[in-house]
C-alpha cells in the first residue's frame, strides 16, 4: 500500500511541475509561429524555463501546503461545486 501512496504522490508532484513546462512549450511554439519559422532553440529554452519554474513551484507547494491539500483545494472549490448543482 505504501508503494501506491508513493506513486500517487509522485503523480501529484508531476502534475504541478509539468503544467508550466507545457505552457512554456506552447509559448515557444507561438513565438515560432509569429516568426514563421521553426526555431528549435527557442522552443527548447521556453520549455526549459517552464520545467525549472515547474520544479520550483512543485517543491514549494510540497513543502508549504502539501500536494494532496493543494489538489484538494483545486477540486473542491465552491464555484466548481455550485455549478454541478444547477
Amino acid at each position: 500500500m505504501k508503494f501506491v501512496a508513493c506513486f500517487v504522490h509522485i503523480l501529484l508532484w508531476l502534475k504541478v511541475a509539468v503544467s508550466p513546462a507545457l505552457l512554456g512549450a506552447f509559448l515557444g511554439g507561438m513565438i515560432c509561429f509569429a516568426l514563421n519559422e521553426m526555431v528549435l532553440p527557442v522552443v527548447a529554452i521556453c520549455t526549459g524555463l517552464g520545467v525549472v519554474l515547474g520544479i520550483i513551484w512543485a517543491e514549494k507547494t510540497r513543502r508549504t501546503v502539501g500536494l494532496s491539500k493543494f489538489h484538494g483545494r483545486l477540486i473542491g472549490h465552491p464555484e466548481i461545486d455550485s455549478s454541478k448543482s444547477k
